[in-house]
């Protein structure tokens, strides 16, 4: 019994290992796609490479680009002659751009495309006397081939098999590949195989986001382009030159709380390499249920990106709070899901952990928050919107009260506050004040700043938390 849990154990580490490999060097390929686009490297190379070691390591990769379930190109090296980052991020902008079979991908294309990397093992040489005596020593499925003959080489990867209907018709293909005539076997050319890691979002089991296309752009560029829009609004005024440990944000559409969002996330970025995770908290406005929901997903979507969950660390929460999943929860639940693009946007390739509360009194919940905070390699973004449907007046009256707790860090002040995430505000600052957090409010407005309507206005604030 000990074994087989053991067992168990081990193989659900390593599935959760492999699909936060897959989610990293998927995501590495599209941002190196969309730094083409958006002519901004958007890949920090430093900060990669210290947090993820093997990415230094020479390796070899295929970079595949499906749409619609058909190739839309492929490229890739035979021999790790480069890190591991660099080759994934070359063969991606080589397959979208500049893979002979194909028109470069164009932008409107994104939304479809999905992306898969192949880690290449060294390739072996193959010793044969003829084709039957090939057949038996090829593995369809497994193997990756070589063909050499002179000037003319080609390569198919391992999952090409599932395409041909045998033996003969791969190799005859692969020949046609290496533009030589089918049946090129009887010319007895070199054969090298190799084993792939695969590693491909698709297969991944990933949070829905069908608020995009309501709250927030449903497409890369389209929200590229309102980030842009949100920094030439306004600066980030940095009051403290240090790591927020903690963010409090808004959850409306990116229209009305957008930029008092933003102004958060670009406070965090500047710091984006001394954090491990982030950890995004948020009420339930759909579903009622009690308690706390922690995503179990391989991976949350984003309209750019993948985004990782820490399955690891939802584990940890789960052993020491009573954490539970609820699907139903996370499948249409906005205030964790508008945070997701800002993250991969400002925080890119760090993974997240979603925790949506339903009824739970806040101190309970803030003893979850404070232990969250403890680590300072911990982001902590707690989601809320103050006021609803008050006139411009009564809601700054009201929304005085929220800001003016978050200021003090003295949740006491909340008492007339009426912002919607009240109970995970509320923990927060609970939390900070036993910490010894400080504060800022980095902005403040309603809705009426971007409708011109003062009758009914929903408030918005963003804050940060720091260590003294």
């Amino acid at each position: 019994m000990r074994l087989f849990l053991f067992f168990l154990i081990f193989v659900g580490t390593a599935w959760s290992a492999s699909q936060s490999k897959t989610v990293l060097l998927t995501s590495i390929a599209r941002k190196a796609i969309l730094s083409e686009f958006t002519h901004t490297e958007l890949i920090d190379a430093t900060m990669l490479t210290r947090r993820y070691d093997f990415l230094k390591a020479p390796g070899a990769t295929f970079v595949t680009l499906t749409k619609s379930r058909g190739l839309r190109g492929c490229v890739g090296s035979l021999r790790a002659r480069y890190p591991l980052l660099d080759d994934v991020a070359h063969n991606a902008r080589a397959a979208a751009f500049r893979d002979p079979r194909f028109a470069p991908l164009r932008p409107q294309e994104w939304e479809d495309l999905s992306v898969e990397v192949s880690l290449l093992g060294s390739p072996e040489r193959v010793a044969y006397k003829d084709a039957d005596a090939l057949r038996k020593t090829i593995v369809p499925g497994r193997d990756g081939i070589i063909l050499t003959l002179g000037k003319h080489r080609a390569t198919y990867l391992p999952q090409v098999w599932e395409q041909m209907k045998g033996f003969d018709e791969f190799f005859d293909f692969l020949c046609r590949k290496a533009q030589l005539e089918r049946g090129c076997l009887a010319l007895h050319p070199r054969i090298e195989r190799y084993r792939v890691s695969s590693y491909d979002e698709a297969a991944l089991h990933k949070r829905p986001m069908p608020n995009a296309g309501a709250f927030y752009p449903a497409q890369c560029l389209a929200l590229w382009k309102t980030f842009g829009t949100f920094e030439r609004q306004g600066e980030v005024k940095h009051l403290r030159d240090t790591a927020p440990r903690a963010l409090v944000v808004p959850h409306a559409g990116y229209r009305y709380s957008g930029y008092t969002a933003d102004l958060a996330y670009r406070t965090a970025a500047k710091y984006r390499r001394t954090y491990r995770r982030i950890v995004v908290v948020g009420p339930s406005h759909r579903v009622a249920f009690d308690g706390v929901s922690a995503a179990r997903y391989d991976a949350y979507r984003t309209p750019c990106a993948l985004v990782s969950n820490d399955r690891p660390y939802v584990k940890t929460l789960a052993e020491r709070f009573p954490v539970t999943f609820v699907p139903a929860v996370h499948e249409r639940e906005h205030s964790t899901e508008v945070q997701l693009p800002f993250i991969d946007g400002y925080l890119p390739f760090l993974p997240v952990v979603e925790l949506i509360y339903g009824k739970i009194d806040a101190a309970a919940l803030q003893k979850m928050l404070a232990y969250i905070l403890e680590d300072p390699e911990n982001l902590l973004i707690v989601s809320t919107d103050l006021s609803h449907y008050y006139s411009l007046d009564k809601a700054h009256r009201l929304d005085t009260h929220c800001l003016d707790a978050l200021r003090s860090v003295d949740a006491s002040k909340l008492r007339r506050c009426k912002a919607c995430g009240k109970t995970g505000l509320a923990a927060l600052i609970g939390a900070a004040k036993k910490l010894g957090l400080t504060s800022e409010l980095l902005d403040y407005r309603t809705s009426a700043a971007a409708t011109g309507d003062n009758r009914k206005v929903v408030g918005y604030m963003s804050g940060a938390f720091y260590a003294q």
